[in-house]
């Protein structure tokens, strides 16, 4: 498993933001090499959130900071639908304009019209 330290900084700040009391890790490993569908459970910690965060090394706060950064970028964009997009392999997160129809779903209208033969004749 690559970026442990970044899966498990991220699991902590989403266990901080859900407000939940404890955070659980499992460790399992695999019965069998060739195996990737069997797993034995080898044993599992748990750990208060923001302590977990401090032994990780990391600050709650900056995690908060991030965050408002990313909130003020979007209160100074004029109004309108956005898209924020993040490169898996770049540090680099991007705002789109997108038109405000996207991402609507209004097929339900047409298979209305489509499953009814009387109004296509």
């Amino acid at each position: 498993m690559k970026n442990n330290a970044s899966k498990l900084a991220r699991w902590a700040f989403q266990a901080i933001l859900a407000g939940a009391d404890q955070l659980r890790i499992g460790f399992v490993a695999r019965v069998s090499p060739r195996d990737r569908t069997r797993h034995a459970i080898l044993g599992h910690q748990s750990y208060n959130p923001s302590d977990f965060v401090s032994q990780l090394g990391l600050n709650e706060f900056n995690a908060w900071g991030i965050l408002k950064a990313l909130i003020d970028l979007c209160l100074r964009l004029d109004e309108g639908k956005y898209v924020i997009m993040r490169d898996p392999n770049k540090p680099l997160i991007q705002l789109y304009r997108v038109p405000p129809n996207s991402f609507e779903d209004n097929d339900s209208d047409n298979d209305d019209e489509k499953s009814d033969p009387a109004a296509n004749a």
